[in-house]
């Protein structure tokens, strides 16, 4: 894996991203073929989280529990995950 400096000059790994079509022919493919179906959440995040599929699952199931069900409007979610992106310098 190999390491860049970050935003904030702290030495951070660069993960590298899984090709999609290769992602849909392991377990993953549910929920790939799902997230390009509703582009929710970003394929991109099965390229990333894909090295490890059990715990990509498992955040993709978290996900979605966070984002589609309980009582806070969705937009309000959304502006709330998009302001602590930025808070944590992070671009994805």
């Amino acid at each position: 894996m190999a390491v860049r400096h970050g935003t904030r000059g702290v030495r951070v790994p660069n993960i590298t991203m899984l090709d999609i079509d290769q992602l849909k022919e392991t377990k993953l493919r549910p929920l790939v073929t799902k997230s390009l179906r509703h582009r929710a959440p970003d394929p991109a995040f099965h390229a990333m989280m894909g090295h490890n599929p059990d715990l990509s699952r498992s955040m993709y199931l978290a996900w979605g529990t966070v984002f589609n069900t309980g009582r806070v409007d969705h937009s309000l979610k959304e502006i709330i995950r998009v302001q602590l992106s930025r808070m944590a310098d992070c671009t994805y």
